[in-house]
């Protein structure tokens, strides 16, 4: 699914017409998804710089999003359709949230971002327990 979505992008790029943006919908299967809602630039550039910095997001298939007023960054290479994003957000103010390869929020956070925590919850999820069996 990711490959073909990366081509299905690629093709119409090739072509010439404008590429339509993803949803995480269509990252569903493929990525686990951690967004995070800032409210200042300046605190969402501090935790994008943090969220890249860290080892153990590709070997769980996440992709980050960090969505300031301004914009939306990512670790992804692909244009992201902003409202389905911004519609996660359920605090006011700060928040995180995990969803699963099933499209499924499995976490929030409000108080502040722990990535260890989010990690820990994904080792729990039954599809990562499967995942980390057929590495070994």
């Amino acid at each position: 699914m990711r490959n073909a979505l990366f081509l299905a992008l690629f093709a119409v790029l090739g072509a010439g017409t404008p590429a339509a943006a993803a949803t995480l919908d269509d990252l569903r299967w493929d990525y686990r998804a951690i967004v995070v809602f800032t409210p200042t630039d300046s605190r969402g550039q501090e935790i994008r710089d943090n969220l890249a910095a860290e080892a153990g997001m590709r070997i769980r298939d996440v992709a980050w999003f960090v969505v300031t007023p301004e914009r939306t960054h990512s670790n992804l290479d692909i244009r992201m359709e902003r409202q389905p994003v911004l519609d996660l957000h359920e605090a006011m103010g700060f928040e995180a949230v995990l969803i699963g390869k099933d499209g499924l929020v499995k976490a929030r956070q409000t108080e502040s971002l722990d990535v260890s925590a989010l990690f820990e919850r994904i080792d729990q999820m039954p599809m990562r327990r499967n995942e980390m069996r057929e590495r070994q």
